[in-house]
């Protein structure tokens, strides 16, 4: 993972946590995780 010079995550290394977490998250935190997955996604 990198981090940015703003002090976040890479956009494709956020991508990257938030698919691993959702594979072994309870599906009430899934929908959250999902959002934060689409933080840069919506910037596009």
């Amino acid at each position: 993972m990198k981090w940015e010079t703003n002090g976040e995550l890479a956009p494709r290394d956020l991508s990257e946590l938030v698919s691993r977490l959702l594979d072994v998250e309870s599906s009430n935190n899934s929908t959250e995780l999902s959002r934060l997955g689409t933080k840069y996604n919506d910037k596009d």
